[in-house]
């Protein structure tokens, strides 16, 4: 193990905010290091610091040796639309299938990560700082994305609420949280399992102080009483008032010692009662209205230039339908967002109900006013709908001082929940929301999945996180093939029939092909040299068989 550079008593603040103080962390030349933590603890400034874009308040990262060439990939740039690529670039960019020469404003969300992260990684750099890498990525490029991680020559240092992907990536996990830094060793699952066992111990400890101290308590509550009485009896009595003031001076004494004694004991070992998670709560209440048909596509059909997207699709959403939508990277699924909201033109007809109030949740949070505060941005009319909107913010997640803050100074996942209070304080009844969980970390994905699934109003729902569709969705769009099929049943029920298909499919080969083997069997000698190699054949495809039909 061989260190390239630690981070030395690195502190962060931010006006009057402390985001991070005494941060301590060794940096493992070639290791894969996760950050997690909540939305606005930090986790994206400190990416800022390696990268050399900001300097700490306090602290300093110290490199051994040369310090190294650094790339830094952010959770979104929307300056980024380079059209001039050197000739090992575009290699990379077909080995991320990334479409060429295509405008980058044309590409799909997950099109336009994989030509960044393409160009990122061709770089080479000794650093790659890789801020929420998974977002909009399908399947097969959250696979290979995995692939290039693993193969990279360089350390790597990387955001993500990828459960999964930094079980599969991360060496060690740096946890920011509550202005702290932890560093735990080991991939996701294990930071959580090692996390909550010191949780556990943590709390044992505090409640054998707690009742050490209510011990002690009751202890000096006693000697108070007696104390008292001891006074109380020295004025009593004519001939022994000397004996009961010394006694009372006795109990006093013993009274001192042991609160000393406690006060000595917490003063050098106090235990901190554990934190507890946050939660974060959204309630979103729609208008409940009515109306059967929210839209309908016939023959619907869209292209870009010569790039055909979909085309001749039909089919109606009804109010109140979750609709999951699914498809590769760049089949037109934002794009199909886009035309609901008249931002894109189409071919065909598109009808959509005049009384439905859309709420639009992009990809990239960039549709809000960066140079003014929230109080600024709902603009709050009289103290009673002020509070309303204060209450929410606290809710979600948000602190005081965010009220006063500029937006432009929000992490990405803060500026979805802003978006979200948009959302619930002009009561949508439609929400179309693209890759809504991006940037929310793992408590605030929880509550709004929650909250989601007792929504009156209709949902679109475009996300690669699939445990989130199937809790959410009961009908699916499918985009695949240049079409749009509407499919009547949830994202679970529709991956098991094809499983199912596709086992019979299997199946029908496989007899299919038992059966040429077996008659082939029929009319050859035992001894012919065949004849092993085919009867072989035939009890592995009758195997094969079995082992699908008990499936």
């Amino acid at each position: 193990m061989t260190l390239q550079g630690k981070l030395d008593d690195i502190g962060i603040i931010f006006g009057d905010k402390i985001i991070l103080q005494n941060a301590k962390a060794d940096i493992i030349s070639g290791a894969v290091i996760g950050i997690v933590g909540g939305n606005g603890e930090g986790k994206s400034s400190l990416l800022s610091l390696l990268s050399k874009e900001a300097v700490p308040t306090k602290g300093k990262i110290e490199w051994f040796g040369a310090p190294p060439t650094i790339s830094y990939f952010k959770q979104e740039d929307d300056q980024f639309n380079k059209t001039d690529y050197a000739d090992d670039e575009w290699e990379y960019f077909s080995k991320w299938s990334v479409p060429q020469g295509r405008n980058f404003t044309h590409l799909s969300g997950g099109e336009k990560m994989k030509r960044r992260l393409a160009r990122v990684f061709a770089e080479k750099s000794q650093l790659l700082l890789l801020d929420e890498p998974t977002n909009h990525l399908d399947h097969d490029s959250l696979s290979f994305l995995k692939k290039q991680i693993n193969a990279y020559q360089g350390t790597i240092i990387l955001v993500s609420h990828d459960r999964y992907f930094l079980d599969e990536v991360a060496d060690c996990i740096w946890e920011v949280e509550n202005q702290k830094l932890t560093v735990y060793a080991g991939n996701y699952s294990s930071y959580r399992q090692k996390k909550e066992e010191n949780r556990l111990t943590q709390q044992r400890l505090y409640d054998a102080q707690e009742s050490k101290i209510q011990r002690v308590e009751k202890q000096i509550s006693e000697l108070k009483n007696w104390s008292s009485k001891a006074h109380a009896e020295s004025t009593k009595h004519e001939f022994n008032k000397e004996y009961y003031r010394v006694k009372a001076k006795k109990m006093d004494v013993q009274i001192r010692s042991k609160k000393k004694r406690l006060e000595l004991e917490l003063s050098k070992n106090t235990i901190d009662k554990p934190e507890e998670e946050k939660e974060v709560v959204f309630s979103i209440e729609g208008n409940k209205k009515k109306g059967k048909r929210v839209l309908e596509a016939k023959n619907l059909a869209k292209s870009f230039d010569d790039n055909l997207l979909f085309q001749n699709a039909s089919f109606t959403i009804q109010s109140q339908e979750r609709i999951g939508i699914l498809g590769a990277n760049g089949t037109g699924k934002s794009t199909f967002f886009r035309m609901l909201l008249g931002e894109e033109t189409s071919q065909g007809e598109l009808w959509k109900s005049e009384a439905m109030n859309i709420g639009y949740l992009r990809q990239t949070v960039f549709d809000l006013p960066d140079e003014k505060t929230p109080f600024e941005f709902f603009g709050p009319t009289d103290y009673e709908i002020r509070g309303k909107i204060q209450t929410l913010m606290m809710n979600l997640g948000f602190s005081k001082d965010h009220w006063s803050r500029p937006i432009s100074t929000m992490s990405m996942g803060e500026r979805v929940k802003l978006k979200l209070m948009e959302f619930i304080l002009d009561q949508k009844d439609v929400l179309l929301l693209d890759e809504p969980t991006n940037h929310l970390d793992l408590p605030s994905r929880e509550q709004l999945e929650k909250t989601l699934s007792t929504y009156p109003g209709t949902i679109l729902l475009v996300t690669h996180d699939r445990y989130f569709l199937d809790k959410l969705s009961n009908k699916l769009l499918i985009f695949e093939n240049k079409m749009i099929k509407k499919i009547d049943m949830s994202y679970n029920e529709w991956i098991n029939k094809n499983n199912e298909s596709n086992r019979e499919k299997e199946l029908l080969k496989l007899e299919t092909e038992r059966q040429a083997v077996l008659g082939t069997l029929s009319y050859i000698q035992k001894s012919d040299p065949k004849y092993i190699e085919l009867d072989q054949n035939f009890l592995e495809l009758t195997k094969r068989i079995n082992e699908l039909k008990r499936n």
